[in-house]
């Protein structure tokens, strides 16, 4: 009797593991950045929805403001936009952009993504 305790209970134990790291429903949503330096003050906003009929595959839509600072006058907004696909590694637990192999390391618990050493927060 103990021996089926013991294999259920390990059983429950390796499903709740596997369903953790192999599990991408936190990533979609809305993304956001703020960054300033000397030279000018931007908004990044990375939008990420998982494309259809696909498992590991994520459209990501890239929208940044940005003003140019010159003379330490603040410029006119200029905006960009630019549309991006992910690849998701179940293993690694993150999403490369196809377009220029960008890594993109996810931080569930703390609502945030990290692209280099920029912190975007989940909205």
């Amino acid at each position: 009797m103990r021996t089926i305790y013991f294999i259920a209970g390990l059983t429950v134990i390796l499903a709740a593991c596997n369903s953790k790291t192999t599990s991408s429903d936190f990533i979609p949503g809305t993304y956001v950045n703020q960054a300033q330096s000397n030279y000018s003050v931007a908004n990044d906003t990375l939008v990420i929805e998982a494309a259809k009929n696909t498992e590991n595959i994520y459209l990501i839509t890239r929208k940044t403001a940005y003003r140019r600072i010159s003379d330490g006058k603040v410029g006119e907004p200029q905006y960009l936009r630019r549309q991006l696909t992910g690849t998701w590694d179940p293993v690694k637990q993150t999403l490369q952009v196809m377009q220029n192999e960008t890594v993109i390391i996810f931080q569930p618990e703390q609502h945030k993504l990290l692209i280099g050493t920029n912190a975007y927060w989940k909205l």
